[in-house]
């Protein structure tokens, strides 16, 4: 598999995953745009997961664990909003979540991670936590606990879909099949609580949850499918790219005032994800 196609399928990952949040963000009603995001999800892989062979009993394991963990991640991700800046809480999440799965893959896994990759990652990591720590304001000791928390979840669920789609006999029986139940447990949430979510449908929350039903799959569904052919620290950390596009979109559009202060840590990410495209 070449390895430019699979460098560039991962940043298409990222500029949708940055979009996603931004839209999750800046949504009065995040809940609801999940729960439409879910019924989305369902009637895009309903007729996939029928094209394709039955999973077996551990690949259902696997799937209903990493449904269960996307479903907390997704709660969780709401949380946290309400206590900082996507500029802020995103790249804490995304960034230790690179950081622990690099460490983990250096211990643990089988993946083979050279010496110029695992500094690439630090190079990364260094990056987006300095875009956190570039504001001059009051630390947000809130939202960088729950951005950590966030982290947590993140490296759990992509160590599980990256076993997943590595020992599935057929790589798109596990992506299908985690793509369509990964929003169910945010859809019963949704209609769980009474003055958000499904159970107060306001008509913008239906194009959000749209946009975001349809990007969200290809975010994430990129990104299991490259863990087929690359390390998962590589691809967590090559997928981190989204941190860029996640800050030019709070300073452009969503025009978040402390954006603009995290461009130039952005440089170390950049020149962490050029020195990674050259070991994959």
């Amino acid at each position: 598999m070449s390895s430019y196609f699979l460098f560039l399928l991962l940043l298409i990952a990222a500029l949708s995953h940055a979009v996603c949040h931004s839209i999750l963000k800046y949504n009065k009603n995040p809940l609801g745009v999940l729960g439409i995001t879910s019924i989305i999800e369902i009637i895009i892989f309903t007729p996939l997961v029928i094209s394709v062979p039955f999973p077996t009993p551990y690949i259902w394991l696997l799937i209903i664990t990493s449904a269960l963990l996307h479903g907390f991640y997704r709660l969780l991700v709401i949380f946290s909003y309400k206590f900082g800046d996507l500029s802020f809480i995103y790249p804490i999440a995304r960034g230790s979540s690179s950081l622990l799965l690099a460490l983990i893959s250096l211990i643990y896994l089988t993946d083979k991670i050279s010496l110029v990759g695992f500094i690439a990652i630090l190079i990364v990591c260094s990056g987006l936590f300095l875009i956190s720590y570039s504001d001059k304001l009051k630390f947000n000791y809130s939202a960088f606990g729950l951005g950590f928390l966030t982290a947590i979840m993140i490296t759990t669920y992509t160590l599980v879909d990256g076993i997943g789609v590595r020992h599935s006999e057929n790589p798109y029986s596990y992506i299908y099949w985690m793509l369509l139940l990964n929003g169910i447990p945010t859809l019963i949430a949704a209609f769980f609580f009474k003055n958000i979510g499904l159970r107060k449908i306001k008509k913008e929350i239906f194009l959000p949850g749209i946009a975001f039903g349809l990007l969200a799959p290809l975010a994430y569904g990129l990104v299991v499918w490259c863990m087929q052919f690359l390390p998962i620290a590589y691809v967590s950390s090559i997928r981190e790219t989204s941190i860029i596009f996640a800050t030019i979109i709070g300073l452009i559009i969503l025009k978040e005032n402390t954006a603009s202060k995290r461009i130039i840590p952005s440089i170390f990410i950049v020149i962490g994800i050029s020195l990674l495209y050259f070991q994959i």
